[in-house]
């Protein structure tokens, strides 16, 4: 199953605990950081803890130098949103 998971917090640990919760139990998860969230994009504390999830962040909010974080346009955020079985906001 897939999971997308957009995270709009600045704190969003609870979050990021149900998500490896779901990856745990086999789920390929992709979060998007938006608004207040996309600090994490850049913060080393937060890459590290969501290394097996697929991070992507708005290209018009925040272009991440990381690698591990792919600045998308909306057109992908809507056809990731079709493939995922699965949504959840943490806003």
């Amino acid at each position: 199953m897939e999971t997308l998971v957009i995270v709009s917090r600045a704190h969003a640990n609870t979050a990021f605990t149900l998500a490896e919760e779901m990856h745990n139990d086999g789920d390929t998860v992709h979060i998007v950081f938006t608004g207040r969230g996309t600090h994490h994009c850049s913060r080393e504390e937060s890459l590290e803890k969501l290394k097996w999830a697929n991070l992507y962040s708005y290209e018009m909010e925040f272009n991440s130098t990381r690698d591990e974080v792919q600045a998308v346009s909306y057109d992908f955020f809507v056809e990731l949103l079709e493939k995922c079985e699965r949504t959840f906001t943490w806003i």
